[in-house]
């Protein structure tokens, strides 16, 4: 199947099997085939004309074939070359492959067509959100640009998925006590010895201050590599960071534009870092740098997290993102952070992405009434690493 402007036709949609097929004809066309074998071409309707012709008098809105609907919503400016993968291969696949031959657009597939797509048995809870809000989308954006009307939106009639039950692993205060003191050791005790059991100069120690600044602050991977001395707003506490993808230009400063994504406040263990790794640099310089190079290598820096996770006795499970981002999240919302200061300070663009932390929240009679032996002894731990206070 293809669509308009589109590079790749044959897309499949990941985690899913099934072939797009169906490429489009030289006319711009969409064929289909029937139980004959010979293709059937899909109407050719056009943006501006009802399936009456040309009649004003008809304030039906226009025949859009699906081919043309997608290709439109797909090619819409502001998206990545990502997202539109994505696009082209869920509408490419669920039209070809799992609607009726003779569906040819937006309006006449059923509810039922729908349910029976995302109910397969071969596709899992968090897949079949992910499609059911893609397909979502696209049909709201059908209904805004007044190609369908409200009432021909099939997706009103097909219940949202239940987002499914996830458990995201983070450490306890304690946990991640030991496992910064195990590298801490471990530098201090190979750094005295000689030959190849040695160390040499911050060959490990470059692993503490990206660790610990990216669980005070939960800041992704990616963000935390791009992060520099200037980003730091000491006085103001506060750090602005990174646009996903983009590399600020190093020689101004005006903290203004698209090369920054949003402004968080900074703990004071995130402070006391960012004061240790800026000291002597400038602000164009990279805030943490790794064993030989002026910016870390999150692969390298990840691996060697790992090892120590590992060595410490944790569960091997447990990976940089769970022991950084995750820890991060779990401990505010068991200090009583509400989940849309969550979604601003991580960057999410909806609420529901915290709900994998929801379950660690504090219930409202628990809020009202003195805290917990737990929460008071969990409190106390984070505030002795530096973390923020609990929510009032």
């Amino acid at each position: 199947m293809t669509y308009p402007n589109d590079i790749d036709s044959n897309h499949t949609d990941s985690n899913n099997t099934g072939n797009t097929g169906g490429a489009g004809d030289a006319d711009g066309s969409t064929q289909r085939e029937d139980d004959s074998g010979e293709g059937k071409k899909a109407p050719e309707g056009k943006i501006g004309e009802s399936a009456a012709g040309s009649d004003s008098s008809d304030k039906r809105p226009p025949v859009v074939p699906w081919k043309e609907a997608a290709g439109r919503y797909i090619n819409r400016p502001g998206l990545s070359d990502d997202t539109r993968r994505t696009l082209r291969g869920t509408l490419g696949t669920f039209f070809q492959d799992h609607t009726p031959l003779l569906v040819d657009k937006p309006e006449d597939v059923r509810p039922d067509t729908i349910r029976e797509y995302l109910g397969r048995t071969s596709i899992s809870d968090a897949y079949r959100l992910s499609l059911y809000s893609r397909l979502n989308a696209f049909y709201e954006w059908l209904v805004s640009e007044e190609h369908i009307r409200p009432g021909q939106n099939p997706m009103q009639d097909v219940e949202r998925p239940e987002p499914p039950a996830v458990e995201r692993p983070y450490l306890s205060p304690e946990e991640f006590a030991e496992l910064t003191y195990a590298i801490e050791a471990d530098y201090q005790r190979r750094s005295q010895m000689e030959g190849r059991q040695g160390i040499k100069g911050n060959e490990l120690i470059w692993v503490l201050p990206p660790l610990k600044f990216a669980t005070a602050t939960g800041l992704r991977p990616g963000e935390l590599k791009h992060v520099r001395v200037g980003d730091i707003g000491f006085e103001t506490e506060t750090l602005r960071v990174p646009a996903p993808d983009k590399e600020p230009n190093p020689a101004h400063f005006d903290y203004e534009g698209d090369d920054y994504d949003r402004k968080i406040p900074l703990c004071p263990m995130a402070l006391e870092v960012a004061r240790e790794a800026a000291e002597g640099k400038a602000d164009s310089d990279y805030l943490f740098g790794g064993a030989r190079s002026e910016q870390i290598d999150t692969r390298r820096l990840s691996r060697t997290v790992k090892r120590y996770v590992r060595k410490t006795g944790l569960d091997e499970e447990l990976n940089f993102t769970n022991c950084t981002r995750h820890t991060c999240a779990s401990w505010l919302m068991l200090l009583g952070y509400p989940s849309r200061e969550l979604m601003r300070l991580f960057g999410y663009s909806s609420v529901k992405s915290t709900e994998p932390y929801a379950r660690l929240s504090p219930s409202l009679e628990e809020l009202q009434q003195e805290p917990s032996a737990f929460h008071e002894e969990f409190a106390e731990a984070t505030t002795e690493l530096g973390f923020f206070p609990p929510a009032h």
